[in-house]
Protein backbone atom coordinates (compact mmCIF):
# COMPACT_ATOMS: atom_id res chain seq x y z
CA UNK A 1 0.00 0.00 0.00
CA UNK A 2 2.97 2.30 0.49
CA UNK A 3 3.88 2.53 -3.21
CA UNK A 4 0.37 3.51 -4.43
CA UNK A 5 0.15 6.09 -1.65
CA UNK A 6 3.56 7.48 -2.53
CA UNK A 7 2.60 7.60 -6.21
CA UNK A 8 -0.56 9.53 -5.34
CA UNK A 9 1.38 12.11 -3.35
CA UNK A 10 3.91 12.56 -6.15
CA UNK A 11 1.20 12.96 -8.77
CA UNK A 12 -0.66 15.49 -6.63
CA UNK A 13 2.35 17.80 -6.40
CA UNK A 14 4.35 17.15 -9.58
CA UNK A 15 3.11 20.10 -11.63
CA UNK A 16 3.51 22.51 -8.74
CA UNK A 17 7.04 21.23 -8.22
CA UNK A 18 7.93 21.51 -11.90
CA UNK A 19 6.65 25.08 -12.02
CA UNK A 20 8.54 26.16 -8.90
CA UNK A 21 11.73 24.39 -9.96
CA UNK A 22 11.66 25.96 -13.43
CA UNK A 23 11.05 29.43 -11.98
CA UNK A 24 13.87 29.11 -9.41
CA UNK A 25 16.37 27.69 -11.90
CA UNK A 26 15.62 30.37 -14.51
CA UNK A 27 15.70 33.20 -11.98
CA UNK A 28 19.01 32.18 -10.38
CA UNK A 29 20.58 31.81 -13.83
CA UNK A 30 19.15 35.16 -14.92
CA UNK A 31 20.40 36.82 -11.73
CA UNK A 32 23.96 35.65 -12.43
CA UNK A 33 23.72 36.98 -15.99
CA UNK A 34 22.49 40.39 -14.77
CA UNK A 35 25.32 40.57 -12.22
CA UNK A 36 27.86 39.82 -14.97
CA UNK A 37 26.68 42.86 -16.96
CA UNK A 38 27.41 45.31 -14.13
CA UNK A 39 31.02 46.29 -13.59
CA UNK A 40 32.11 46.04 -9.96
CA UNK A 41 33.46 49.60 -9.88
CA UNK A 42 30.11 50.96 -11.07
CA UNK A 43 28.19 49.05 -8.41
CA UNK A 44 30.63 50.22 -5.74
CA UNK A 45 30.08 53.84 -6.77
CA UNK A 46 26.32 53.37 -6.49
CA UNK A 47 26.50 51.78 -3.03
CA UNK A 48 28.70 54.62 -1.77
CA UNK A 49 25.79 56.99 -2.45
CA UNK A 50 23.43 55.06 -0.18
CA UNK A 51 22.89 56.27 3.40
CA UNK A 52 24.96 54.42 5.98
CA UNK A 53 21.74 53.52 7.83
CA UNK A 54 20.87 51.11 5.02
CA UNK A 55 23.72 48.90 6.17
CA UNK A 56 21.57 47.64 9.03
CA UNK A 57 19.25 45.84 6.59
CA UNK A 58 21.97 43.50 5.36
CA UNK A 59 24.12 41.16 7.50
CA UNK A 60 27.21 41.79 5.34
CA UNK A 61 29.32 44.86 4.67
CA UNK A 62 28.82 46.85 1.49
CA UNK A 63 32.52 46.33 0.70
CA UNK A 64 31.89 42.60 0.28
CA UNK A 65 28.40 43.03 -1.16
CA UNK A 66 29.81 44.72 -4.29
CA UNK A 67 31.83 41.63 -5.19
CA UNK A 68 30.46 39.07 -7.62
CA UNK A 69 29.85 36.58 -4.79
CA UNK A 70 28.03 39.20 -2.73
CA UNK A 71 25.72 40.31 -5.53
CA UNK A 72 24.91 36.77 -6.62
CA UNK A 73 24.17 35.70 -3.04
CA UNK A 74 21.32 38.24 -2.87
CA UNK A 75 19.36 35.99 -5.24
CA UNK A 76 18.58 33.69 -2.31
CA UNK A 77 16.89 36.61 -0.55
CA UNK A 78 14.72 37.52 -3.52
CA UNK A 79 10.96 37.11 -3.30
CA UNK A 80 10.72 34.65 -6.22
CA UNK A 81 13.18 32.19 -4.63
CA UNK A 82 11.79 32.39 -1.11
CA UNK A 83 8.26 32.56 -2.50
CA UNK A 84 8.65 29.35 -4.52
CA UNK A 85 9.89 27.50 -1.44
CA UNK A 86 6.99 28.86 0.61
CA UNK A 87 4.43 28.05 -2.08
CA UNK A 88 5.59 24.43 -2.29
CA UNK A 89 5.94 23.97 1.48
CA UNK A 90 2.59 25.57 2.34
CA UNK A 91 0.66 23.95 -0.51
CA UNK A 92 1.90 20.44 0.21
CA UNK A 93 1.92 20.82 4.00
CA UNK A 94 -1.64 22.12 4.12
CA UNK A 95 -2.81 19.33 1.82
CA UNK A 96 -1.52 16.64 4.18
CA UNK A 97 -4.61 16.39 6.42
CA UNK A 98 -6.99 19.31 6.06
CA UNK A 99 -6.71 19.13 2.27
CA UNK A 100 -7.78 15.49 2.22
CA UNK A 101 -10.60 16.20 4.67
CA UNK A 102 -11.81 19.19 2.62
CA UNK A 103 -11.94 17.08 -0.54
CA UNK A 104 -13.69 14.23 1.29
CA UNK A 105 -10.93 11.73 0.42
CA UNK A 106 -9.51 11.18 3.91
CA UNK A 107 -12.02 8.46 4.82
CA UNK A 108 -11.30 6.67 1.54
CA UNK A 109 -7.57 6.70 2.26
CA UNK A 110 -7.93 5.47 5.86
CA UNK A 111 -10.32 2.74 4.71
CA UNK A 112 -7.33 1.15 3.03
CA UNK A 113 -4.78 -0.95 4.97
CA UNK A 114 -2.68 2.08 5.91
CA UNK A 115 -2.19 3.73 9.28
CA UNK A 116 -2.52 7.43 9.96
CA UNK A 117 1.17 7.63 10.76
CA UNK A 118 2.12 6.00 7.46
CA UNK A 119 -0.15 8.41 5.62
CA UNK A 120 1.45 11.43 7.29
CA UNK A 121 5.00 10.15 6.78
CA UNK A 122 4.37 9.54 3.11
CA UNK A 123 3.09 13.06 2.60
CA UNK A 124 5.98 14.48 4.64
CA UNK A 125 8.61 12.53 2.72
CA UNK A 126 7.35 13.89 -0.61
CA UNK A 127 7.13 17.44 0.74
CA UNK A 128 10.60 17.43 2.32
CA UNK A 129 12.12 15.80 -0.77
CA UNK A 130 10.57 18.55 -2.87
CA UNK A 131 12.05 21.21 -0.59
CA UNK A 132 15.49 19.60 -0.89
CA UNK A 133 15.25 19.37 -4.68
CA UNK A 134 14.04 22.96 -5.00
CA UNK A 135 16.93 24.20 -2.85
CA UNK A 136 19.36 22.23 -4.99
CA UNK A 137 17.70 23.61 -8.13
CA UNK A 138 18.37 27.16 -6.93
CA UNK A 139 22.05 26.33 -6.45
CA UNK A 140 22.12 24.51 -9.81
CA UNK A 141 20.80 27.61 -11.55
CA UNK A 142 23.56 29.64 -9.90
CA UNK A 143 26.18 27.07 -10.89
CA UNK A 144 25.07 26.90 -14.52
CA UNK A 145 24.91 30.68 -14.69
CA UNK A 146 28.46 31.06 -13.40
CA UNK A 147 29.82 28.43 -15.77
CA UNK A 148 28.15 29.90 -18.87
CA UNK A 149 28.45 33.65 -18.25
CA UNK A 150 31.19 36.16 -18.95
CA UNK A 151 31.79 39.11 -16.66
CA UNK A 152 31.97 42.63 -18.03
CA UNK A 153 34.96 44.66 -16.85
CA UNK A 154 35.73 48.25 -17.72
CA UNK A 155 39.51 48.76 -17.79
CA UNK A 156 41.37 52.01 -18.32
CA UNK A 157 44.28 51.71 -20.81
CA UNK A 158 47.71 51.70 -19.17
CA UNK A 159 51.20 52.90 -20.11
CA UNK A 160 54.08 50.51 -19.53
CA UNK A 161 56.94 52.38 -17.83
CA UNK A 162 60.46 51.46 -18.83
CA UNK A 163 61.54 51.67 -15.19
CA UNK A 164 59.21 50.76 -12.28
CA UNK A 165 58.55 53.67 -9.93
CA UNK A 166 58.11 53.42 -6.14
CA UNK A 167 54.48 53.25 -5.01
CA UNK A 168 53.40 53.31 -8.67
CA UNK A 169 54.72 50.15 -10.25
CA UNK A 170 55.45 49.54 -13.89
CA UNK A 171 52.10 50.80 -15.26
CA UNK A 172 50.18 54.08 -15.02
CA UNK A 173 46.72 54.88 -16.44
CA UNK A 174 46.53 56.96 -19.60
CA UNK A 175 44.87 60.29 -18.69
CA UNK A 176 41.51 61.15 -20.26
CA UNK A 177 41.36 57.82 -22.08
CA UNK A 178 38.10 55.97 -22.57
CA UNK A 179 37.59 52.77 -20.65
CA UNK A 180 38.00 49.51 -22.53
CA UNK A 181 35.47 46.71 -22.06
CA UNK A 182 36.91 43.27 -21.37
CA UNK A 183 34.96 40.04 -21.00
CA UNK A 184 36.26 37.31 -18.70
CA UNK A 185 34.68 33.99 -17.65
CA UNK A 186 32.69 34.57 -14.48
CA UNK A 187 33.91 31.22 -13.18
CA UNK A 188 37.35 32.84 -12.86
CA UNK A 189 35.87 35.53 -10.61
CA UNK A 190 33.68 33.51 -8.24
CA UNK A 191 33.44 29.89 -7.09
CA UNK A 192 29.97 28.37 -7.48
CA UNK A 193 30.52 26.09 -4.48
CA UNK A 194 30.42 29.14 -2.20
CA UNK A 195 26.64 29.18 -2.54
CA UNK A 196 25.99 25.73 -1.10
CA UNK A 197 25.58 27.17 2.46
CA UNK A 198 22.93 29.54 1.07
CA UNK A 199 21.15 26.59 -0.53
CA UNK A 200 21.30 24.71 2.79
CA UNK A 201 19.82 27.73 4.56
CA UNK A 202 17.04 27.81 1.97
CA UNK A 203 16.34 24.14 2.60
CA UNK A 204 16.12 24.74 6.36
CA UNK A 205 13.63 27.56 5.73
CA UNK A 206 11.50 25.29 3.57
CA UNK A 207 11.64 22.45 6.08
CA UNK A 208 10.50 24.75 8.88
CA UNK A 209 7.64 26.13 6.77
CA UNK A 210 6.54 22.68 5.61
CA UNK A 211 6.57 21.32 9.16
CA UNK A 212 4.54 24.23 10.52
CA UNK A 213 2.03 23.99 7.65
CA UNK A 214 1.64 20.26 8.32
CA UNK A 215 1.10 20.92 12.02
CA UNK A 216 -1.65 23.44 11.27
CA UNK A 217 -3.17 21.01 8.78
CA UNK A 218 -3.12 18.14 11.31
CA UNK A 219 -5.76 19.70 13.57
CA UNK A 220 -7.79 21.71 11.03
CA UNK A 221 -10.46 20.51 8.60
CA UNK A 222 -10.41 23.38 6.08
CA UNK A 223 -7.40 23.78 3.83
CA UNK A 224 -8.10 27.44 3.12
CA UNK A 225 -7.99 28.20 6.84
CA UNK A 226 -4.74 26.28 7.23
CA UNK A 227 -3.12 28.29 4.44
CA UNK A 228 -4.43 31.52 5.93
CA UNK A 229 -2.99 30.76 9.36
CA UNK A 230 0.43 29.82 8.01
CA UNK A 231 0.61 32.86 5.74
CA UNK A 232 -0.50 35.13 8.58
CA UNK A 233 2.22 33.81 10.87
CA UNK A 234 4.88 34.22 8.17
CA UNK A 235 3.81 37.80 7.44
CA UNK A 236 3.98 38.65 11.15
CA UNK A 237 7.44 37.08 11.37
CA UNK A 238 8.64 39.13 8.38
CA UNK A 239 7.30 42.36 9.90
CA UNK A 240 8.94 41.61 13.25
CA UNK A 241 12.29 41.04 11.57
CA UNK A 242 12.04 44.24 9.52
CA UNK A 243 11.16 46.25 12.64
CA UNK A 244 14.08 44.71 14.52
CA UNK A 245 16.50 45.61 11.73
CA UNK A 246 15.16 49.12 11.28
CA UNK A 247 15.84 50.41 14.79
CA UNK A 248 18.41 49.72 17.48
CA UNK A 249 15.71 50.29 20.09
CA UNK A 250 13.70 47.43 18.58
CA UNK A 251 16.62 45.09 17.90
CA UNK A 252 15.32 42.74 20.62
CA UNK A 253 12.48 41.86 18.24
CA UNK A 254 14.95 39.86 16.16
CA UNK A 255 14.89 37.20 18.89
CA UNK A 256 11.14 36.83 18.34
CA UNK A 257 11.39 36.07 14.62
CA UNK A 258 12.58 32.68 13.42
CA UNK A 259 13.35 34.32 10.08
CA UNK A 260 16.36 35.92 11.76
CA UNK A 261 18.05 32.57 11.13
CA UNK A 262 17.61 33.01 7.38
CA UNK A 263 20.65 35.00 6.22
CA UNK A 264 22.00 33.26 3.09
CA UNK A 265 24.30 36.08 2.00
CA UNK A 266 26.02 36.05 5.41
CA UNK A 267 26.84 32.37 5.04
CA UNK A 268 28.18 32.90 1.52
CA UNK A 269 30.46 35.60 2.92
CA UNK A 270 31.72 33.19 5.58
CA UNK A 271 32.37 30.54 2.93
CA UNK A 272 34.21 33.14 0.86
CA UNK A 273 36.25 34.67 3.68
CA UNK A 274 36.74 31.70 6.02
CA UNK A 275 36.13 28.54 3.96
CA UNK A 276 36.81 26.21 6.88
CA UNK A 277 33.93 27.70 8.89
CA UNK A 278 31.20 27.39 6.25
CA UNK A 279 29.68 24.33 7.96
CA UNK A 280 30.67 24.98 11.58
CA UNK A 281 28.26 25.11 14.50
CA UNK A 282 30.33 27.86 16.16
CA UNK A 283 32.92 30.31 14.82
CA UNK A 284 35.87 31.64 16.81
CA UNK A 285 36.70 35.30 16.20
CA UNK A 286 40.12 36.90 16.20
CA UNK A 287 39.42 38.61 19.53
CA UNK A 288 38.68 35.26 21.19
CA UNK A 289 34.89 35.55 21.21
CA UNK A 290 32.67 32.82 19.78
CA UNK A 291 29.70 33.39 17.47
CA UNK A 292 27.10 31.04 16.10
CA UNK A 293 28.13 29.46 12.82
CA UNK A 294 26.03 28.75 9.73
CA UNK A 295 25.18 25.23 10.90
CA UNK A 296 23.62 26.67 14.06
CA UNK A 297 21.18 28.77 12.06
CA UNK A 298 20.36 25.85 9.77
CA UNK A 299 19.76 23.69 12.85
CA UNK A 300 17.40 26.21 14.47
CA UNK A 301 14.99 26.18 11.55
CA UNK A 302 15.49 22.47 10.92
CA UNK A 303 14.70 21.66 14.55
CA UNK A 304 11.51 23.72 14.42
CA UNK A 305 10.49 21.89 11.26
CA UNK A 306 11.24 18.46 12.72
CA UNK A 307 9.44 19.23 15.99
CA UNK A 308 6.44 20.50 14.02
CA UNK A 309 6.25 17.24 12.09
CA UNK A 310 6.46 15.27 15.34
CA UNK A 311 3.64 17.29 16.89
CA UNK A 312 1.62 16.95 13.68
CA UNK A 313 1.92 13.15 13.87
CA UNK A 314 0.77 13.14 17.49
CA UNK A 315 -2.20 15.43 16.80
CA UNK A 316 -3.29 13.58 13.67
CA UNK A 317 -3.04 10.13 15.23
CA UNK A 318 -5.14 11.17 18.25
CA UNK A 319 -7.79 13.46 16.77
CA UNK A 320 -11.32 12.56 15.77
CA UNK A 321 -11.84 13.08 12.08
CA UNK A 322 -14.98 15.02 11.11
CA UNK A 323 -17.51 13.43 8.83
CA UNK A 324 -17.20 14.42 5.17
CA UNK A 325 -19.54 17.21 4.07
Amino acid sequence: MFRPLLKKCVNDGRWLFVSCAAAMFAFCWLRVWIVSLLDTSRVEAILQLLPSEWQRFTPVDFDWLVTYAGRISLAYDELIVVGCIWVWAIARGSDCVSGEISRGTMEMLLAQPVSRLRLLLTQASVTVSGVALLSFTAWLGTYVGIQTTYAKEEVRPMWDLPIPLPWVGSEIPIPFSAREIHWAPLSDKVDAWLFLPASANLFALGLMTAGFATLMSAWDRYRWRTIGIVMGVLVVQVLIKIAGLASDDLSWLLYLSVLTAYEPEAFVRIADSVPGSAWNLFISNVDGTVDYGPLWYHSVMGTIGGASYLLAAIVFCRRDLPAPL
